[in-house]
Parts: C-alpha cells; sequence; structure tokens
C-alpha cells in the first residue's frame, strides 16, 4: 500500500496567511490607483473648465465699449452714471438686474459673488453682424437688422439656484428697448462656483494704462472717476470638480478657505478639487483717441 502525502495543517495556515497578504496588496494597489485616477480626472476638468472660462469670458469682455460709430461713446460698463444723458444708466426698474455689481449684501440670492456686465453698440442697417453671449445674432442681417443700431449688454453670474447651481449664465440686455432679449438665462458653462472681478483705471483720462484696481461700488460712489478712466477688467474664477457623491476619492482636505480679488474670504467644507483662476484684460476699446 502506498504511503499517501499532503499538507499539514501548519503549511495550510502559512499558505493562506501569505494568500491574504497577496489579496490585501493587491486591492490597496487597486483602491490606490483608482484614487489617482479619480484626482487626475478632477485636475485635468478644474483646468480645461478654467480655461474654456478665461477664454469665453476674455472674448468678451474684450469688445467692452465697442462702438461702429466712433464719434460716440459706448461705456465699457453697465453701471449707474451720470454720463451719456442721452441714454442715462440709472441701474434702476428693468436695469436692476442687469448692471454690473461687486456688492454681495445688495446682489439678489439667485447668484453668488459678481455680476458682470458689458455693453457694447452693433450697427443696425447694413452693420457688422455679431453674436450675442447666448448666440443671438445681432446686426447685419440678423435681428433687428433694420432698426438701427443696438446698443447691447451682456451680463454674465454664476448661479446659485438649485436648478442651476454652479453654473456660469448669461443674458442679454437690450438699452434700446431697455429689456431683456431673451425670456431666459443661457447657461455656459457647469462647475463655475465663483466669478468676481475688478476694474483697471488710469490715474487720469489720458494715461493708456491702469495704475489701480478697484470695485464698481468705487467709479459709482467716486464723482473725479468717469468712464473714460476705466482700462482693464480683472476676472478671478473659483472651478470645483463635478463629483459630488464620492468625495472621499478627492482630497483628504475638508474645510479650506479662498479669496478671490477683493472678495471677503470664505469657508468651503467638503473634499472637491478646487482651482482659482486669474486674468487681466485690456480694453482696447477704451485705449486711445475715441473722436
Amino acid at each position: 500500500m502506498n504511503k499517501q502525502s499532503g499538507f499539514t495543517l501548519i503549511e495550510l495556515m502559512i499558505a493562506g496567511f501569505i494568500g491574504i497578504f497577496i489579496f490585501t496588496g493587491l486591492l490597496n494597489l487597486l483602491i490606490t490607483t483608482n484614487k489617482s485616477v479619480t484626482l487626475s480626472d478632477s485636475l485635468s476638468q478644474n483646468q480645461e473648465t478654467g480655461r474654456f472660462t478665461m477664454n469665453y469670458l476674455t472674448s468678451f469682455v474684450r469688445r467692452a465699449g465697442y462702438s461702429e460709430d466712433f464719434t460716440a461713446f459706448t461705456p465699457p460698463l453697465f453701471i449707474e452714471s451720470g454720463e451719456n444723458t442721452d441714454s442715462p444708466i440709472t441701474c434702476t426698474g428693468n436695469q436692476a438686474d442687469a448692471c454690473a455689481s461687486n456688492n454681495p449684501i445688495t446682489n439678489p440670492v439667485t447668484m453668488v459673488g459678481d455680476r458682470l456686465s458689458i455693453p457694447m453698440d452693433i450697427g443696425g442697417d447694413n452693420g457688422d453682424e455679431i453674436r450675442s453671449c447666448t448666440g443671438t445674432i445681432i446686426g447685419g442681417n440678423g435681428a433687428w437688422a433694420n432698426s438701427g443700431p443696438q446698443r447691447i449688454v451682456n451680463v454674465f453670474w454664476v448661479s446659485a439656484t438649485a436648478d442651476n447651481n454652479r453654473q456660469l449664465l448669461c443674458r442679454t440686455f437690450n438699452r434700446n428697448t431697455n429689456n431683456w432679449i431673451e425670456n431666459q438665462a443661457v447657461s455656459i458653462i457647469n462647475n463655475i462656483e465663483r466669478l468676481e472681478f475688478q476694474v483697471g483705471i488710469a490715474s487720469d483720462a489720458e494715461e493708456s494704462s491702469a495704475s489701480r484696481y478697484v470695485s464698481v461700488n468705487t467709479i459709482t460712489d467716486d464723482s473725479t472717476i468717469t468712464m473714460d478712466f476705466i482700462r482693464s477688467i480683472r476676472i478671478s474664477i473659483l472651478t470645483t470638480s463635478q463629483d459630488d457623491l464620492n468625495n472621499d476619492s478627492q482630497s483628504t482636505l475638508r474645510e479650506r478657505s479662498y479669496g478671490l480679488l477683493d472678495a471677503p474670504e470664505f469657508t468651503i467644507e467638503d473634499r472637491n478639487l478646487r482651482n482659482v483662476f486669474t486674468n487681466t484684460i485690456e480694453l482696447p476699446n477704451m485705449i486711445g483717441p475715441r473722436s
């Protein structure tokens, strides 16, 4: 009769222990790799969101104060001003929600941060054709083609409502009719948590570059600063990662504070990744003679 051979209990226990050790190592490697991929995707998403938003806003901000009539003055910002008495900007009534604002106290609860409002004048009959921030064609053969020059304002803000939370919204205001062109705002891009801006003003109307950056309130409260002093606009945005359901795999930090330009520092408590993007945009229509 042949002698049977096998594993002893101690050998089985040692083999089982080694198997568990290897399995645990592989599981940890899988979890770590998954977290790294999620982190990389979130960082990439934030960078892409920030670059697109900055490029988009820059393309409209650079048109601030544009007019086909070089003898007419178009304000670079839609804010309350005693200038342009033929069409005063009072920021009351229908204009209230279209005017630029740096005031977090008086801003509506439907928005977060600042509201940026960029005016431009588009020729009507046989004039240039341009798209508003919502995609509406204005001038040329588009909307109001035979209605003369159109004075429009592209208005940008970040929504705080449940339906459009963390979305950069845009709506176009028509100064000729003193009313909105669209029935509702259009979403430009998601995952924008805050928009802030400052205005670069020159030391006097003859200087071609900004000497300091101030809020809209500084311009409206100081009678010595006119629209002719504005030379540039500085924008800052805060982007956030998309995944709200799996915060543990994005960052080990839970509470972080952010400060954008001159806005009060604020604290956010979650593990979403965030990035701050800032850009200073010169206004070519506000440099040099306009007559």
